[in-house]
């Protein structure tokens, strides 16, 4: 390190150092800097204004140094992660009013593709990392959506392991991946996970998936009911979640408690398809344009809230096996299709339902602010309407969803003490307190409102007491409060003024009064931004405090959202309730393919009938020529 390397560069590159593999946002005042190779590299990605310490210097020894404001920085992290790339977060750690010396920084948290707030991501989609586990043996994997807490983990014996992981894979298509040091030498996984679903892939090696830390995380972060149902004669499953979970308390330093719903689910649960067979069914994206219109999810989602489009597709990406689970979901179904009264109301109560589940992930994660607050509240109040319409219905699917939706009313009314209609956007400036919720904010309050009454005061009182007409009371940073005289009235000013700045064609000066006004209002001021975001703080961990409720409801919203689409889309397509059993019989009449048919413009779909056994008529024969329907016929039945 060169002997003229300030203290501040110098503890920017020993934090550097520790983070190589990730572009430093480095806080300095209002921005987070960042320098050399990662303001070059964040510069030509940002589209930023390249500049550069040490003017002094020749050209080619200067820093390279860009910036952008440290309370509008989502988006360009966001562009980043979009582009690949990881991005760590040095906070100041003090108020560097009152530091001495360099002010104390810190990594507070590590940004990538699998960790990106919610306010960055599509809320219709998840956003799934997810560990993987693999030996001479066994295989396991888990996938995690940090926004919602919500996990998945399931486990592989045998030669076929490392291709149902990959069929896994297309289920959840994640975006981020912990590789054992095994499953890293799977070079077609590997390959698979960079080419086919553009994960960023990285190699943890086997130190952080050894078996018995992976149970202590297990039961460290869902408790020990929850890591009981993994099992112990494959322990892949946990030893895969341990990784991921190594991984997530070292990128992100902050609370996971919300990272609670931990599902263990067998092979067989639900119905396996290989990548290929997913890709040309077209279920959730077209083959060609990888776009969502042009697909059976494009159809069939009508959903009104993120959180059933986010279930829909999970139903979609993960079919049942069970028939008796098939015919609860279809017994719902059916009703909502009848009763179109029941179903509208419903829906209209739903449209106003905002995302529950990565709203209360921000509250637990830290970084909610008033308007998540406010957003979450007007979710909630719809929560007893939502109650109140599901009650009459019979399905016994939908009673369970009406028995179990708790509608929050304590959570609610919280809110509606605590948080202002429209709050202001950062927590960091006050404002968002409901006047009432707390007597020293309101106190405080009143001190500014009454400090600005009292500066009208004064001024009319000196006016009329010195007799000058043009005196008028201002205020500037540097000053503070001030009584300005113009220069036609100098010899009217009385003795007991303090001149403190000369101007073109006035006077500035203070008393003693003054300066003991200002000292009132603006700690005032202070103090009562302050108290704010303690009580916020404080409110969030009440709020946070009823995670698992919020969540819950939140799962049963989904439910209902996904279960209404179904029904509105089957209204739409004329479509009827199959008879689902175990005979191992496909028996269609007038089958109609879903996506072609609401594709077609000014023709009508000619259906076809279909019947294929188990025992008999196990192989159909499709003839015909080019575009004529053919792959058509075979991915409708």
């Amino acid at each position: 390190m060169p002997a003229d390397t300030t203290p501040m560069m110098q503890q920017y590159l020993k934090i550097k150092e520790e983070n190589k593999d990730a572009i430093l946002f480095f806080r300095l005042g209002d921005f987070y800097e960042m320098f050399n190779e990662d303001a070059i590299v964040a510069s030509q990605e940002l589209d930023l204004t390249l500049t550069s310490r040490d003017r002094a210097k020749p050209e080619d020894e200067r820093t390279p140094m860009c910036g952008v404001p440290y309370h509008s920085c989502d988006g360009y992290i966001a562009r980043l992660i979009a582009k690949g790339y990881k991005v760590a977060i040095c906070e100041q750690m003090e108020d560097p009013a009152a530091a001495k010396g360099i002010v104390k920084r810190d990594i507070i948290r590590v940004v990538t593709p699998g960790t990106v707030d919610a306010a960055m991501l599509e809320g219709n989609q998840a956003n799934y990392i997810c560990g993987i586990y693999i030996d001479e043996n066994n295989a396991g994997l888990c996938f995690c959506d940090i926004t919602t807490g919500k996990t998945h983990a399931t486990a592989f014996t045998g030669p076929e392991r490392v291709n149902h992981v990959m069929n896994e894979l297309g289920r959840f298509s994640p975006v981020e991946a912990v590789l054992s040091e095994c499953a890293w030498g799977e070079r077609a996984l590997v390959e698979t996970l960079r080419e086919k679903f553009r994960c960023r892939a990285e190699n943890r090696g086997d130190r952080p998936f050894r078996l018995e830390e992976a149970e202590r995380m297990a039961v460290k972060q869902y408790g020990r009911e929850a890591a009981a149902r993994l099992p112990k004669a494959n322990p892949a499953a946990v030893m895969a979640l341990g990784g991921l979970l190594s991984y997530l308390y070292e990128t992100q330093k902050t609370d996971l408690s919300h990272i609670s719903d931990l599902e263990y689910y067998e092979q067989g649960r639900f119905m396996e398809l290989d990548l290929n067979a997913r890709r040309n069914l077209e279920l959730t994206a077209t083959l060609r344009g990888k776009e969502k219109r042009g697909s059976l999810l494009w159809v069939l989602d009508r959903t009104r809230t993120a959180m059933g489009a986010r279930l829909l597709r999970s139903w979609l990406e993960r079919p049942l096996l069970s028939v008796a689970a098939i015919r609860r979901r279809l017994g719902a179904v059916e009703e909502l299709v009848r009763d179109a009264v029941a179903r509208e109301e419903l829906t209209a109560v739903l449209a106003g339902i905002n995302d529950m589940e990565r709203l209360i992930g921000r509250v637990v994660y830290g970084s909610a602010g008033g308007r998540d607050m406010a957003s979450l509240r007007a979710s909630l109040e719809r929560l007893p309407g939502l109650r109140a319409q599901l009650a009459p219905l019979t399905a016994p699917l939908l009673r369970e969803l009406a028995e179990g939706l708790d509608t929050l009313e304590d959570v609610y009314e919280l809110l509606c003490r605590a948080i202002v209609d429209e709050p202001p956007f950062s927590v960091r400036e006050g404002g968002f307190i409901r006047p009432g919720y707390d007597g020293e904010v309101d106190r405080l309050r009143g001190i500014l409102s009454g400090g600005k009454n009292v500066i009208a005061e004064v001024e009319a009182r000196e006016k009329e007491k010195t007799g000058i007409k043009s005196l008028k009371v201002g205020y500037n940073k540097v000053f503070g409060y001030y009584i300005e005289v113009s220069k036609s009235y100098y010899s009217q000013v009385p003795e007991t003024y303090i001149r403190k700045q000369t101007l073109a064609n006035c006077e500035r000066y203070i008393t003693q009064e003054l300066k003991e006004l200002e000292n009132t209002v603006l700690t005032a001021s202070d103090r009562a931004t302050g108290l704010e975001y303690d009580l916020f703080q404080e409110l969030r961990g009440q709020v946070g405090a009823q995670m698992g409720r919020v969540q819950a409801a939140a799962a049963a919203v989904a439910a209902l959202d996904a279960l209404c689409s179904l029904a509105a889309a089957a209204v739409r397509g004329r479509y009827c309730r199959p008879e689902v059993d175990e005979s191992g019989v496909i028996e269609i009449h007038e089958g109609r393919h879903p996506v072609v048919e609401r594709v077609l413009k000014g023709s009508l779909f000619v259906p076809n009938d279909t019947y294929m056994g188990e025992q008999e008529n196990r192989v159909a024969i499709i003839t015909g020529p080019n575009m004529a329907g053919k792959s058509t016929y075979m991915r409708q039945v």
